[in-house]
């Protein structure tokens, strides 16, 4: 138990001790500290204090951990005190507004929507007794004279008995709805000023101080926040019960609003094709003695049949335009704006030639339609399926010819080769795994006779250790990864091929997109 000396290992068993230790003192406590409660507090008192052993979490503290511990929280103690005089201060400064904001948007509510409370409405007075000098009225009177004299009194005076009562439900969801006046419209404006300065400026800082104050023990700034943003919360949902409109239209309830689906183009371009499908069926059906003209109003009707939609067609184009054309010359183009900028400026091809640049390609270009066909992808059904040496089967799936194991034959369960008329071929490309002029007589021979080693090394074996000169390999030193690949990949050829591939892609997008346009009919690179 004594901090200053640590258990010997290994650690897990030393620390389920050191728990195991604490946790029969404290048992021991329990059991027999009602007799000797003096001396176990003296010694519990001593061992938490000066051997830093707390009996809560079951854990003993060295010295030195023990003050960084109480140095960790004093540092923390200071920081929480310095955030929270700087929450003081900024809610002091920011508490002014705050309450005339709050203020003016409770004054402009009152003033647009009046509270019940803000109206005087006497009780019901007492029935006085009838004068002395009156006479009594009979005994006997019919409920229905009564009705009528109550009436008759209502519409003689046009006062309301205030003893009446009258019960109004309201839903929970029920909200006010004020039209917009030019007698209202200012507090209305000042309604939404003050709406849009307590939503985007003063509750997100109030929320965020709560947080903070939450974590440190300050209960008088905590309950004076939690009073702000509770009176500023009140206020907002008091406001968006409100709904404002201007034309006495738009006044319906949510009741009476339909839901419209969302129609897309394709939808209404469908409905509109058949409406007009079913009427031409009408008109013919009525004139058939007309077939032209009934065709006539077909084709005028601008709405096409689903296989018209489907089928891109290309009636017409500049090669049948120049088909028949046995003088033709090659166009010419004449380039602009060469300097990059947007101002016209003189170039100098106009100088030299006027006729400009000869498109390239010359007048086959004009003969020649091109039409992009990338046809239809195929899965591969099959495997290569030839055995491995783990005893499992090849999953590559390519379409002709395995990298590893040639080309791909159909084959059973088990990997054989089904057909033997590719059996047979399969075993021609199997090259035989040493040649027959590496007999080891002949080469022994051969050996003795001109005394030259014809032997082909084994593969996998192991090559002889040059002799170490110390001396610097400057082709090895130069022979890196990096500059394998950028003679791969910047040679000249590879470098021609990828920009031919780069300008065809861009003269196709080109093509597709703005081949209407003279700037990208015509190649000038």
């Amino acid at each position: 138990m004594d901090a200053g000396r640590t258990l010997p290992p290994p650690k897990k068993f030393a620390a389920e001790l050191e728990v195991f230790a604490i946790k029969c003192l404290k048992e021991w406590k329990d059991e027999f500290g009602k007799d000797f409660t003096a001396e176990f507090e003296f010694v519990f008192k001593y061992l938490n204090k000066y051997k830093k052993i707390d009996f809560e979490s079951m854990t003993v503290r060295s010295v030195a951990e023990a003050r960084l511990l109480e140095e960790r929280e004093q540092r923390q103690r200071i920081l929480n005190e310095e955030k929270l005089k700087k929450i003081e201060s900024h809610l002091n400064e920011l508490e002014p507004e705050l309450l005339t904001a709050a203020q003016t948007l409770e004054t402009c509510l009152e003033l647009l929507i009046p509270t019940p409370e803000e109206f005087f409405i006497p009780e019901a007075e007492q029935q006085s007794t009838a004068p002395l000098g009156l006479a009594k009225p009979s005994l006997f009177k019919s409920p229905v004279d009564d009705l009528e004299n109550k009436n008759a009194s209502y519409r003689e005076t046009g006062a309301i008995n205030p003893a009446a009562v009258v019960s109004v439900t309201l839903k929970p969801d029920f909200r006010k709805r004020v039209k917009k006046t030019e007698d209202n419209s200012a507090i209305i404006e000042s309604i939404e000023e003050q709406v849009k300065l307590i939503s985007g400026k003063y509750l997100p800082k109030l929320k965020q101080w709560l947080q903070d104050i939450a974590k440190m023990p300050n209960e008088n700034l905590l309950k004076r926040t939690i009073e702000l943003k509770q009176r500023l919360t009140d206020l907002m949902i008091r406001e968006n019960k409100i709904t404002y409109y201007e034309d006495d239209d738009e006044c319906s309830s949510d009741s009476d609003m339909e839901v419209v689906p969302a129609v897309s183009a394709d939808d209404l371009l469908l409905a509109q094709c058949s409406r007009a499908e079913s009427t031409i069926d009408d008109t013919a059906h009525a004139s058939n003695a007309e077939p032209g003209k009934a065709e006539d109003r077909e084709k005028n009707s601008g709405c096409y049949n689903d296989r018209a939609i489907q089928v891109p067609k290309l009636p017409f184009d500049v090669d049948l335009y120049h088909w028949e054309d046995e003088e033709l010359t090659a166009p010419r183009i004449l380039p602009t704006n060469q300097d990059g900028h947007s101002f016209w400026t003189s170039n100098s091809v106009l100088d030299t030639d006027c006729d400009g640049i000869v498109q390239p390609g010359g007048s086959a270009n004009l003969r020649t339609r091109v039409i992009e066909f990338t046809g239809k992808f195929e899965r591969v059904q099959r495997q290569c399926r030839a055995p491995l040496p783990s005893g499992k089967l090849c999953p590559r799936e390519d379409r002709f010819k395995c990298p590893f194991h040639g080309r791909i034959v159909s084959r059973d369960e088990l990997g054989r080769i089904i057909n033997p008329e590719n059996e047979i071929l399969s075993e021609k490309v199997i090259k035989p795994s040493k040649p027959d002029w590496q007999d080891p007589q002949l080469l022994r021979d051969i050996q003795r006779e001109t005394g030259v080693d014809l032997t082909m090394p084994v593969k996998g074996s192991r090559k002889k250790k040059k002799k170490d000169l110390n001396l610097t390999n400057l082709k090895k030193e130069l022979d890196t990864p990096r500059a394998r690949l950028e003679k791969k990949v910047f040679k000249k050829s590879s470098v021609k091929k990828v920009a031919q591939i780069l300008d065809s892609m861009d003269q196709r997008k080109f093509r597709d997109k703005f081949g209407d346009q003279f700037n990208y009919v015509h190649d000038t690179a």
